[in-house]
C-alpha cells in the first residue's frame, strides 16, 4: 500500500469512529451477541427442565402403573357386568353426577349455546364448583370469554354464583 493509500485509509477510519450510525451498529452487533448467548442458554436450561420433568414423571409413571393396571381390571370387570355409574335411588341430578337425563340436558344446551359456553358447562360437569380463573384453565378459554360464558349462563338460569365461584344448578 502506498503512502497516500496509507492516508486515505486513516481518514476513512478516523470518519468511521466518528459516524454515530458505525457506532450504532456496532453497539447493535454486541447486543445481537448477547442476545443469542442468552437464548442459547435459554435453550440450555430449558432441555434440562425437559429432562428433569421427563425424569420425575417416569417414576411417577413407574410407581402408579400397578394401581392403574389393577383399576383397569377392576373397571374392565365392572363393565363386563353392565355395572354403570348412577347415583343412588332417590338422589337428586347433581352437577358431577352423570345421569342418562342430564347428560341429554347438558348436551341440549350446549348445542343452544355457542361452543366457549359448552367447555365451561364440561369443567362444571367435571369439577363442580369453581372459580373464573379455575374455569379458565379446565376449559382453556381466555379471562374475557369465561366471563363473558359465565354471564350467557347466568342469563339462561343455569348456575348459581356463591361468593367468587360458580356451579351449575341441579335439574
Amino acid at each position: 500500500m502506498t503512502a497516500k493509500n496509507e492516508g486515505i485509509a486513516l481518514v476513512g477510519q478516523l470518519i468511521e469512529d466518528d459516524d454515530p450510525q458505525a457506532a450504532e451498529l456496532d453497539a447493535l452487533r454486541r447486543e445481537n451477541g448477547r442476545l443469542k448467548r442468552e437464548v442459547q442458554d435459554a435453550k440450555t436450561e430449558a432441555a434440562r427442565a425437559r429432562e428433569d420433568a421427563n425424569r420425575a414423571l417416569s417414576r411417577l409413571r413407574t410407581q402408579l402403573s400397578p394401581l392403574y393396571r389393577a383399576l383397569q381390571s377392576v373397571f374392565g370387570d365392572l363393565d363386563a357386568a353392565g355395572v354403570e355409574d348412577r347415583p343412588t335411588a332417590g338422589a337428586p341430578d347433581v352437577p358431577g353426577v352423570s345421569t342418562p337425563r342430564t347428560s341429554a340436558v347438558w348436551d341440549a344446551w350446549k348445542q343452544r349455546l355457542p361452543p366457549a359456553v359448552g367447555k365451561v358447562i364440561d369443567a362444571l360437569l367435571v369439577h363442580g364448583e369453581l372459580n373464573q380463573s379455575q374455569i379458565k384453565v379446565a376449559a382453556q378459554l381466555g379471562t374475557s370469554t369465561v366471563s363473558d360464558c359465565i354471564y350467557k349462563l347466568n342469563k339462561a338460569g343455569l348456575i348459581n354464583k356463591n361468593g367468587g365461584r360458580v356451579s351449575l344448578k341441579a335439574l
